[in-house]
């Protein structure tokens, strides 16, 4: 907005503060409504339009049956169980798997970024190491740990592993060091340094690569039932399209997405409980 001094004649620039900076807590509940409307109604368009195609026989509903098709499938496999054992199986090796992979790489990630004699001993290996395909040591897994859900959750675990402790030690070592330096300096010693100034700086960057995880441990574990196992949400979806039937297949794969939606959220929630700087901030209006 710009004036002129009437005496003056100075022509001036002042800026007006928009309604987002007037009223931040309204502005952040409007932005969350339309991004909840958003969020949930491209889906449900998707399926309107799938449905429409479907009963017009514009789409070959043999490989593309209608939703209200898998709907009815899928509610048929939970009340005979099948569907309900699946995705229990599937969450508890999920769960496990991730936990041990999350923590392990978090307690390694701090001691690299904290030692360099382990950083020195161990850094390379490991990126060496995340380089391999996941999927290439589970016949490995296979043979220590024989067959069942132990080997799956193995290799779900050592996917989040080698994620989180890099993420982690580069977390730690980018922690400003005037921030060690001004702990020192009032006399901290290494475990109140690591409790008070890195663990707080390093863990917002540490969360995001927890976040990352949570979608990539349901897209491995849902991957190797496909591929060898005898039990789970994978191989119930593999096992239904053998037998070519696509619509309990097709609910099988809309639950596994669900199961991710669901459980990358809660990983969000409880981050966002744990760590300050994840919580949303709003400024008084």
């Amino acid at each position: 907005m710009t004036s002129r001094d009437e005496v003056t004649g100075v022509q001036t620039i002042r800026r007006v503060p928009g309604s987002e900076e007037r009223t931040p807590r309204k502005h952040a509940r409007r932005r969350r409504a339309v991004t909840l409307a958003l969020a949930w109604g491209t889906p449900v368009v998707l399926f309107v339009l799938w449905e429409i195609t479907a009963r017009q026989n514009w789409i070959d509903t043999r490989f593309f049956p209608a939703p209200t098709t898998i709907w009815t499938a899928g509610i048929d496999a939970f009340r005979e169980g099948v569907m309900t054992d699946a995705v229990l199986d599937t969450v508890k090796k999920l769960v496990i798997g991730y936990v041990v992979g999350v923590v392990s790489g978090v307690l390694l990630g701090l001691l690299l970024g904290m030692s360099w004699v382990a950083r020195a001993a161990l850094e390379n290996t490991l990126i060496g190491l995340y380089t391999l395909p996941k999927l290439a040591l589970f016949p490995l897994f296979l043979l220590i740990f024989g067959l069942g859900d132990l080997p799956q959750i193995v290799l779900v675990a050592v996917s989040v592993f080698f994620i989180v402790v890099l993420a982690a030690t580069a977390a730690v070592i980018s922690v400003e060091q005037g921030y060690k330096d001004a702990a020192a300096v009032l006399g901290a010693n290494g475990r109140q340094l690591l409790r008070h100034v890195v663990i707080p700086a390093a863990m917002p960057a540490i969360a995001t690569a927890i976040r990352l995880t949570a979608g990539i441990a349901i897209l491995v574990i849902v991957g190797i039932e496909m591929v060898s196992g005898d039990s789970g949400l994978g191989y119930l979806i593999y096992q239904r399209s053998q037998v070519f039937d696509p619509a309990t297949m097709y609910a099988g794969v809309i639950i596994a997405g669900l199961i991710g939606v669901i459980f990358t959220g809660l990983v969000s929630l409880l981050l966002n409980l744990l760590i300050p700087q994840q919580r949303p901030r709003f400024r008084r209006s």
